[in-house]
């Protein structure tokens, strides 16, 4: 699955959350899995490729919006991959 699927496609990250509400750790995981396996490379080149920063800021901003249909647990688990991610993404500025 392409990094953009894994967010945006119809079996993504983003889709478990709008049409089941649950949070999908096996995809949070393969999403967090390919962000730190390019880490190193974006911050060699000081670049992100377009199609990987466009999906991460669409789920940053997916993430972040919330959802008032969310139970508590999977509110939390939202707003820990929210941390985890700005974590990641913060690192590129070491």
């Amino acid at each position: 699955m392409s990094f953009s699927n894994m967010i945006m496609g119809e079996n993504g990250l983003l889709a478990e959350l709008r049409y089941y509400n649950t949070f999908n750790e096996r995809i949070f995981a393969e999403i967090t899995n390919y962000v730190g396996e390019h880490l190193a490379e974006w911050r060699l080149n000081s670049f992100i490729p377009v199609s990987d920063a466009v999906s991460i800021f669409n789920l940053i901003n997916e993430l972040s919006g919330g959802n008032r249909f969310w139970n508590e647990e999977v509110t939390q688990r939202v707003e820990n991959a929210i941390l985890r991610l700005q974590e990641m993404i913060n690192s590129l500025e070491e």
